[in-house]
């Protein structure tokens, strides 16, 4: 659960202000004036109406000195445990790439036996966004490394999703890269080119259902059925018998 507290409730102890650049705050606090405070920091409620702060220190510190009167916060429950803790924790990291993120959501689902809609909605995030970045990891080894390395970016990983064939996938990551394609421009070539096997494939499918009437056509117009042995008939059908397995 996330909600909106008065900063004036939030409490910190005392050793949790110490190491912090000056600087570093006074831009994020400038930030936070500008755009308000993108991600929420994360405490524990007291039994006396206040909050302990528990994850977030530089944004409450920051917020503080930009006087915010309110700052968002995720409600961490005593029932939670340690590991969802340090998945929030972890997926506040302002360097965290999308399959680290990925893999931080994986472990909490089946440690924690989580759906991703309890997830989303202990995260204040939409499902969709944990759903699309999950899948990141059906991508290749190689190409998640791109990803990882910030060579390709989230948006690059959910285009090359829409391919099957993993070595295809990992071509356009390399072309993305290489020819530092946008996603959009990704997008573009990617669906260009499954327009183009659908449109090959249809051909070819034209093609094989021509030739079976074609060939069925001339059978009966010939006659040639009368002449061809037991055997080869029952090779027919078997021939017939496996095609048919493969359109069921």
């Amino acid at each position: 659960m996330y909600m909106d507290i008065p900063i004036e409730k939030i409490v910190t102890q005392d050793n949790v202000r110490q190491g912090f650049n000056k600087e570093a705050i006074k831009g994020l606090a400038q930030s936070i004036s500008n755009v308000g405070l993108l991600q929420p920091v994360i405490v524990k409620e007291n039994s006396d109406e206040t909050f302990t702060l528990l994850v977030g220190h530089r944004r409450f510190e920051a917020a503080r000195l930009a006087e915010v009167k309110a700052i968002r916060a995720i409600i961490f429950d005593d029932s939670e445990s340690k590991l969802m803790l340090q998945l929030i924790e972890n997926l506040q990291r302002e360097n965290l790439n999308p399959i680290e993120e990925a893999l931080a959501y994986k472990k909490i689902l089946e440690e924690e036996g989580l759906t991703q809609e309890e997830l989303a909605a202990k995260l204040g995030k939409p499902q969709p966004n944990i759903a699309n970045t999950l899948r990141l990891l059906k991508l290749p080894p190689d190409v998640q490394k791109m990803l990882m390395c910030g060579d390709i970016k989230q948006g690059h990983g959910k285009v090359l999703l829409q391919i099957k064939d993993p070595d295809k996938q990992q071509m356009w990551a390399e072309r993305a890269f290489q020819e530092r394609l946008s996603v959009s421009a990704l997008r573009e070539a990617v669906l260009q080119e499954i327009r183009t096997d659908a449109e090959a494939k249809q051909k070819e499918y034209d093609q094989f259902i021509n030739g079976i009437r074609e060939f069925r056509k001339n059978t009966e117009n010939s006659c040639l059925l009368k002449y061809i042995s037991p055997e080869e008939k029952l090779n027919i059908r078997n021939e017939i018998a496996e095609l048919i397995k493969l359109l069921d």
